[in-house]
């Protein structure tokens, strides 16, 4: 960025703060972006959207054209799915936010802003549903049919949709001191603690990941229990344990930084420190938050791995179908 437009920008902000405004005299050091934090963004971001719009097109295409029958799987894969393309939608005004200052108005920022984060946590929440969806139909394989039904999962999933958008709707609604304009989008530009990052960060991170890794924990040991009577048998079922040991480490991978960096930010801010500290860790929740964008790409793990199903339809040749169904069998234990 030129010098012209770094100082339009810190004019804009002692404009938009004023000499004693509600914003602290943190501002115009956090709204600058480190040059390496820059490349990584736009890189980052970069990559996800590309390959993302590929495997999410695929798909959609998938879903929506070949597969004909609605069960509790292709319910929650199309929310996933859904989710993720909502996510990708907004990762371009995601990327102008980094590549120049914000000139595009508040209300397309708040917009992004809420469908972002909206996004994030519904992938977040869905992923936790599969997960509590598979333990019961290995915990509980003759109460599943009546516990489990595409009615119910899409019951869950709009559940889960509505309480999103209340709290958007709650923090929309909220009385905020920021009325004028802002030169930045996709940053805090204030060192003083936002009580809904913490909310965020526990409710719908860290409940989910203690639910997800009890039910990981739990189809874990009750495959390695099970009785084996073929070493086709035992391929299949070391198989599907290696599938949710992997997709409990890409949630992990994805999602623990940024909901970890939220909770030391809450309470660095909270312990008023200093400016350049609280930009340091700003600047690592917003590496973070690209991070967790990856999870739109490696979500094709779920779509490809978990689903039989999606290969069967997906699939261009009869050999090439022989082969991929093989190495999708862990969804035939459930009925085992």
């Amino acid at each position: 960025m030129g010098l012209t437009t770094e100082k339009n920008v810190l004019t804009s902000l002692r404009n938009f703060t004023g000499n004693d405004g509600i914003m602290s005299n943190c501002a115009n050091e956090l709204s600058e972006t480190s040059p390496n934090l820059r490349i990584f963004l736009l890189v980052s971001l970069s990559l996800v959207l590309i390959f993302s719009t590929l495997f999410n097109s695929f798909a959609l295409w998938v879903f929506c054209c070949k597969m004909k029958k609605w069960t509790e799987t292709r319910v929650f894969m199309m929310s996933l799915l859904t989710s993720d393309c909502c996510l990708l939608v907004v990762i371009p005004f995601r990327i102008y936010s980094v590549w120049k200052p914000w000139d595009l108005g508040p209300i397309i920022c708040k917009i992004a802003l809420s469908c972002y984060f909206m996004n994030t946590y519904m992938g977040i929440c869905i992923i936790t549903l599969i997960a509590v969806d598979r333990y019961i139909a290995i915990k509980f394989p003759l109460k599943a049919r009546s516990l489990r039904s595409p009615k119910k999962a899409v019951l869950a999933c709009g559940i889960i949709l509505i309480l999103l958008l209340a709290t958007c709707l709650y923090l929309e609604l909220k009385p905020n001191r920021i009325t004028k304009e802002q030169p930045v989008c996709f940053r805090k530009l204030t060192r003083s603690p936002l009580s809904i990052t913490l909310y965020f960060a526990i409710l719908g991170f860290c409940i989910p990941l203690v639910i997800l890794i009890f039910c990981s924990v739990e189809i874990i040991k009750i495959l390695k229990k099970k009785p084996i009577h073929s070493t086709q048998e035992l391929k299949s079922i070391q198989k599907t344990i290696y599938i949710v040991f992997v997709n409990l480490v890409i949630f992990m991978v994805c999602f623990l930084p940024f909901a970890t960096i939220n909770i030391v930010r809450y309470i660095v801010e909270s312990l008023s420190s200093d400016c350049s500290l609280v930009k340091l860790v700003n600047d690592f929740a917003n590496g973070t938050q690209a991070i967790a964008n990856i999870n739109c790409c490696l979500d094709a793990v779920t779509y490809y791995f978990v689903a039989a199903e999606f290969w069967e339809k997906a699939s261009l040749s009869p050999k090439l179908n022989l082969l991929l169904y093989t190495q999708t069998q862990d969804t035939s234990l459930q009925d085992k």
